[in-house]
């Protein structure tokens, strides 16, 4: 799939941490980690 969309947005110092730590620990990107994140939401009720 053929990404078409950018979004921006900003996180305070904790949050960026979190998210950097998170996706060390998967060995994934942030951007990766976001993305999967987007996809987990369309099973949700």
């Amino acid at each position: 799939m053929t990404r078409q969309k950018k979004i921006q947005f900003y996180v305070n110092e904790l949050e960026y941490e979190k998210l950097k730590a998170y996706a060390k620990k998967l060995n994934v990107t942030m951007s990766e980690v976001l993305r999967d994140y987007v996809k987990s939401i369309e099973s949700r009720p």
